[in-house]
């Protein structure tokens, strides 16, 4: 059996964000969710990465949640990175644009453990 040796470093800062839109069955919505989403995406300058996806057709378990209509992604270099984020004013706008499609938001935000 090979043994497997897994490193983390001081970073990155992971921030994990859940959306369940208003009306996800609306295309007009989606779309609009998108356009703001991916116009963050294009133009936020703290994310080292990014990803934006829907709900995975995965093999049904009580485990897996995929209630959600979109999750996002992004990865940060560190804490004050995500933090500037936070007031940063592409990610103002996206709220701005968007915010009134969903009905709920969820985050969950992870740094790399390092002892």
């Amino acid at each position: 059996m090979t043994k497997i040796s897994i490193e983390n470093t001081t970073g990155p800062f992971i921030h994990s964000v859940y959306f369940w839109l208003k009306n996800p069955e609306n295309k007009d919505d989606r779309a609009a969710f998108e356009q703001a989403m991916k116009k963050m995406i294009r133009t936020n300058p703290q994310a080292i990465s990014n990803h934006l996806g829907c709900p995975a057709v995965s093999e049904k378990r009580d485990v897996v949640d995929n209630s959600f209509s979109y999750f996002y992604m992004m990865v940060f270099s560190d804490l004050e990175a995500q933090n500037a984020y936070q007031t940063d004013p592409t990610h103002m706008l996206f709220i701005e644009e968007a915010s009134h499609l969903w009905e709920r938001v969820l985050v969950y935000d992870s740094i790399s453990k390092t002892d």
